[in-house]
């Protein structure tokens, strides 16, 4: 066989070789992408969690009035960045009208979205919470 004829019988190797690996890159690229975008949402949550908590800690004084669960929940969706709440509502633990001094909780389950192409949807819930104690 000469070196023309070996050439020939080899030309579409590497097509083919691309063609079947082109969807496992795929998958991967897009599985590091949706992976890290997750990631990046749920420590999101968590802030927005603490923020609410914090919220709930320092405007829920005994001495205060402007404190209700409605202004804790807005404070967590307003500090989650545009990142969509639920399917849980945000809720405080305590009243901190009541019990200065002590940890107060928000807390709720989220739904993270993993979607990646080829694959099944991945998306998982968790229980975001963050902690802070009553002013």
């Amino acid at each position: 066989m000469s070196v023309v004829e070996k050439w020939r019988s080899e030309r579409g190797a590497a097509a083919v070789e691309f063609a079947l690996l082109l969807p496992l890159l795929v998958v991967i690229l897009f599985g590091v992408f949706a992976v890290g975008v997750a990631l990046v949402r749920s420590v999101n949550y968590v802030s927005a969690a603490r923020e609410g908590a914090r919220y709930a800690a320092v405007h829920c004084r005994p001495d205060s009035t402007s404190c209700t669960s409605t202004l804790i929940q807005d404070r967590v969706t307003l500090s989650a960045n545009g990142n969509p709440i639920g399917p849980g509502t945000p809720t405080a633990d305590i009243d901190c009208t009541v019990a200065p001094g002590q940890p107060v909780t928000v807390s709720w389950d989220q739904q993270v979205p993993v979607l990646i192409p080829l694959l099944p949807d991945l998306s998982f819930t968790m229980s975001v919470s963050g902690t802070f104690r009553c002013e």
